[in-house]
C-alpha cells in the first residue's frame, strides 16, 4: 500500500517522494541542509496523524534501508543531519516491529485455527 484508493498515484504521496528525493541527494554542504528537511518532514508524515499508514509505506518503500544507508555515511562534522537521520530511523524501526508482531500474531492465529478447524 502506498496511498489511499482513489486518491492520486503513488508518485504523489508525500512519504514517497521524500524518499525518492533523498536518494538523490548527495552529502556535500547544500544537500545536507535539504536532507535535515527531508528527513524532519518525514518525522512530521510519521507522527502526524496517527493511522495514516504513512510509517507503513515508508517501511515498505525502503525506507529503513535508506536511512540505514544515510546514518552510516554522513559526514562526521553533520550533526543536524545524524540527528534527523536517528528520529526517522526509530520511527522506522518501530514501524518495522509492529508489522513484525501483526505478521507473527496472524501466522499463530492462522494455525491456531487451522488446528481447530481440522481437529488436529
Amino acid at each position: 500500500m502506498t496511498c489511499v484508493p482513489g486518491e492520486g498515484n503513488v508518485r504523489e504521496n508525500p512519504v514517497i517522494k521524500c524518499l525518492e528525493r533523498l536518494k538523490e541527494l548527495g552529502f556535500d554542504d547544500d544537500d545536507l541542509d535539504e536532507m535535515v528537511g527531508l528527513l524532519d518532514e518525514l518525522v512530521g508524515l510519521f507522527t502526524g496523524v496517527e493511522g495514516s499508514g504513512n510509517v507503513a509505506i515508508g517501511v515498505r518503500n525502503g525506507g529503513l534501508e535508506l536511512v540505514c544507508s544515510i546514518c552510516s555515511n554522513i559526514p562526521i562534522v553533520s550533526e543536524k543531519v545524524l540527528v534527523s537521520a536517528l528520529k526517522t530511523l526509530a520511527l522506522l524501526i518501530h514501524g518495522m516491529c509492529f508489522y513484525l508482531y501483526r505478521m507473527m500474531l496472524f501466522v499463530l492465529l492462522d494455525g491456531w485455527f487451522m488446528d481447530l478447524e481440522f481437529g488436529v
